[in-house]
Order: C-alpha cells, then sequence, then structure tokens
C-alpha cells in the first residue's frame, strides 16, 4: 500500500523534520527485512529500540523514517511522534479503512495459525488473498501488515492473538472482523488473562457491529452459542466441530501412518464431503471446517477445493512434519499450552499403536500462572499412561515436577532429563542413524526456543 507524505503527516500527527522522499510502499519495523521505498517505523521494545537500527533500514533502501526522537544528519524524510507505536497504531487503522476486501478475524486459544493459512489456501485458488505473515498477531503485527497489503485484494485475513486484557478490543477496532472465527478455548496466556472463562469474555470482544457471520468451535462448550448471537445479533452463527450439536461437523477422521495423511468427512445441512489431505491430528480438520465451509459458500468449486486441500502444508514450528532417514520429526515448537500439548500426547500415542519408536521432547509452557504446576503435571501423567516409548524434558517445570513426583519414570529411562540444548541434540541426532520406524515431536512454549534443540539440517529439512 502506498503512502504519500501528507498521508503519513495528517494521520500520525507527526512533525516533518526534513524531506526527500514524498511517497512510500508499506512500512518495515524490522531494519534486517526493510525493502525500498518502505517507510521504518523505529519502534522501542523490551529488549531493543529500533532508533539503534535507522542506519540499517536506510542502506537497505528505506525512503523515510517514523521516529520519536532525530539525531542523525542522514538525507531521508523524518517523521517524529511522541509514540511510534500509537502512530503505527493510527498508521494500521487508516491503511485498515482502505482495504476493500472482505475481513476474516481470527482467534482462539490453539490453531489460530493454521486456521489463517487453511483460509488463505482455500481461497486463495481462485481469489486474491492477503494474509498478516508468520504470527504478526499483535496490534504492531495487525497494524505493520495492513500497511503492506495490496488494498485491492478480495479476502483480508488476520490472525488475532492477546496476552493481556483490553488487547482484543484495539484489535478488534483494528481488523473490523466481517467474519470471525473462534477456532477453540482453553489455558492459555492465563498469567495476563486469568481464567479460561476470562479468555473467552475477552476473545469474544473480536466481535463487532461489521461482523455479519461467525464460526464458533463447540467442541469444548464454551462460550455458549447465546453469548455469540447476544453480541451479534446482526450475524448469522456457524457453530463447528466433531460433536454432535455443531452445525458443521467433522464426521470421520482416518490417519493414514505409513502415507502421513489422513482421510475425513465433514457434514451440514444435508451435504457430507471427503477430503484427503497431509494433517496429521483431528484437531487441523475441525479448524479446516470454517475455511472450507466459506470457500465453498463464497464459489470455489467443490472439485477444486479437494485438489487444494491435497497440496496443503503445515507450517515449520506448527506441526509441519518431515521425514528423516527411517522416522518423521514433526515441528510444533513454536508455541505450547495444555490443549494443545494434549492434542501432540494424543498424536504421537497414534504412530506408538501402530508400532513406530516414538519420543516427545518437550518445553515447559509458558505464561499460565498459578496454573502452571498442575498443568505441567496434568500432561506428565497424560504421557505417563500413554504408550510413548520416551519423553524428553526440558525448563524448570516440567524437569522439577518429573524429578519430585515422577522419580520412577526417570530412574528407568523414560523420562529424561534434559540440562541444555546440546544434550537434546545430541540425543535427535542418534536417531537418524537408528533403524527402526521413529517418530520424534518436538513442543514448547515460543520462549523455550526449542527449535535451537534440533539439529541444523533438520531446520533446513522441506515439509513432507
Amino acid at each position: 500500500m502506498r503512502f504519500t507524505l501528507e498521508e503519513i503527516r495528517g494521520v500520525t500527527q507527526a512533525e516533518v523534520l526534513r524531506v526527500l522522499g514524498t511517497s512510500f510502499e508499506g512500512v518495515a519495523i524490522d531494519s534486517r527485512k526493510c525493502q525500498k521505498e518502505q517507510l521504518f517505523v523505529a519502534l522501542r521494545g523490551k529488549r531493543v529500540d529500533g532508533h539503534a537500527f535507522i542506519g540499517d533500514a536506510l542502506k537497505r533502501g528505506a525512503s523515510g523514517v517514523l521516529v520519536e526522537r532525530w539525531e542523525g544528519d542522514a538525507e531521508t524524510t523524518v517523521f517524529v511522534v511522541p509514540s511510534t507505536e500509537e502512530a503505527l497504531l493510527a498508521l494500521g487503522k487508516h491503511a485498515s479503512s482502505r482495504l476493500r476486501g472482505v475481513r476474516i478475524g481470527i482467534t482462539g486459544t490453539v490453531g489460530k495459525t493454521t486456521c489463517k493459512h487453511l483460509f488463505a489456501h482455500c481461497l486463495g485458488q481462485r481469489f486474491s488473498v492477503a494474509l498478516t505473515p508468520q504470527s504478526f498477531n499483535t496490534v504492531v503485527g495487525v497494524s505493520s501488515s495492513f500497511a503492506n497489503f495490496d488494498e485491492h485484494v478480495a479476502f483480508v485475513v488476520v490472525e488475532a492473538g492477546i496476552s493481556e486484557k483490553g488487547e482484543m478490543e484495539v484489535l478488534s477496532g483494528l481488523i473490523r472482523p466481517e467474519v470471525a472465527v473462534f477456532t477453540a478455548f482453553g489455558e492459555g496466556h492465563l498469567e495476563g488473562l486469568g481464567s479460561v472463562l476470562e479468555v473467552v469474555e475477552e476473545k469474544l470482544k473480536l466481535l463487532g457491529e461489521k461482523t455479519q457471520r461467525v464460526y464458533l468451535n463447540v467442541d469444548r462448550g464454551i462460550p455458549e452459542e447465546r453469548r455469540v448471537r447476544d453480541r451479534v445479533p446482526q450475524a448469522e452463527v456457524f457453530s463447528f466441530g466433531a460433536s454432535q450439536r455443531a452445525r458443521l461437523r467433522l464426521v470421520s477422521f482416518e490417519l493414514d501412518v505409513s502415507h502421513l495423511l489422513s482421510r475425513f468427512t465433514v457434514a451440514w445441512e444435508g451435504t457430507s464431503l471427503s477430503f484427503e489431505a497431509p494433517i496429521l491430528a483431528p484437531e487441523v480438520a475441525v479448524v479446516s471446517l470454517p475455511a472450507i465451509h466459506f470457500a465453498l459458500e463464497m464459489g470455489v468449486p467443490f472439485e477444486e477445493l479437494r485438489e487444494s486441500l491435497r497440496t496443503f502444508r503445515e507450517l515449520p514450528g506448527r506441526g509441519g512434519f518431515f521425514r528423516w532417514g527411517n522416522g518423521v520429526v514433526i515441528d510444533d515448537t513454536y508455541n505450547a499450552n495444555p490443549p494443545s500439548m494434549q492434542k501432540a500426547v494424543h498424536l504421537l500415542s497414534r504412530f506408538a499403536q501402530e508400532g513406530y519408536s516414538t519420543y516427545l521432547v518437550l518445553g515447559d509452557m509458558l505464561e499460565l500462572g498459578d496454573f502452571a504446576e498442575e498443568a505441567h503435571r496434568e500432561i506428565l501423567e497424560r504421557i505417563q499412561a500413554s504408550p510413548i516409548r520416551q519423553v524428553l524434558l526440558f525448563g524448570p517445570h516440567f524437569v522439577g515436577i518429573a524429578q519430585k513426583e515422577f522419580a520412577r519414570e526417570v530412574e528407568r529411562g523414560r523420562f529424561v532429563v534434559l540440562a541444555s540444548f546440546e544434550e537434546g541434540r545430541a540425543f535427535l541426532e542418534s536417531l537418524a542413524i537408528a533403524q527402526e520406524q521413529w517418530v520424534v515431536l518436538l513442543k514448547g512454549s515460543r520462549g523455550m526456543e526449542l527449535e535451537a534443540m534440533m539439529p541444523e539440517e533438520w531446520r533446513s529439512a522441506p515439509g513432507d
């Protein structure tokens, strides 16, 4: 999206100290990814200050900078504001007002990013689609994404993530979703949000006056559909899930372990459709329901949609998988909370039941507040009762509870306590030469950086 100098000045109420470029092609918040003609926004973060990287952004072709202070002498256009974060939000809202496509907002405790990519994949076969990259799901991430979108795309798919109360109201005002999707609710970010019910209450604030269609996962029974209908009486609500009460329902799911794909059937209102896709977990099939239904409603032919799902791939760090030697690596390292951990244990147990040697590498679940100890204990109890062969534990919560309450499993070597990334990496490298069929699944919260435990060659391996 292109902005004029006067447009940026008016939207951000900036003082313009000098003028060189008068037109800007989107924004950059990371100097390393800055492209020619972009406006570099110098944000002050917890760890780094973007003002220290202004020179790098200019070397990479930035046509101007949005700053809180200016002490340089570089020849570039300079906008000065009291808060670059507030200015970026204002610019994001302005960009949002220029977007012409249907806005699809997606939130929930688990499955947001996968659902986002499923929507983009299903719609992208026939329409132009813009989606927020990676996990750009915060106010800063969504604002910068909007400023870089093509304003003429047919659909805008946005992930909305929060960790504190009040954030969703800001995101809702920024996104203004016409379609809202709630993937699932559970124990996530409890440290900043409180109880699960408070998580639900905050995430429901995504709904707004422009919302005309809602997809709501009802497998856990929260929130009640009535709560959603009361908030947006103008919207049509489509419940979805694997439960009988869902309007859009996952009827069957069969995992073909040997071919690393699944066959599943979905149904609604007299319609029954079968698909085959390279996904491993029924939870992914569940979050595909809104994307499948919406794409068909928008006119994507069924045969075209069915063929497109055959080529869908889960992302590295988000459940993406690949073959390595005699084994399979499932990379789910990007994030973790109790519901997604339970899903991981269930998935790996399925491979164990098919005769694979199964290994689970777990990092702590963060931001659970007072619920942290109970949550980690419950996961270890599930693993203890599962057929999973061996578990490698990393982080003070898992390690501490394992040593204290699961000492017998530690002694017999089924629960392995890791003191460093190097210990875990050495174990994983030994799997590469194993003769038996094996599966390893890695999962932990973002702050655990569990991907650093993976051998270097795994990190560059293509998805299956």
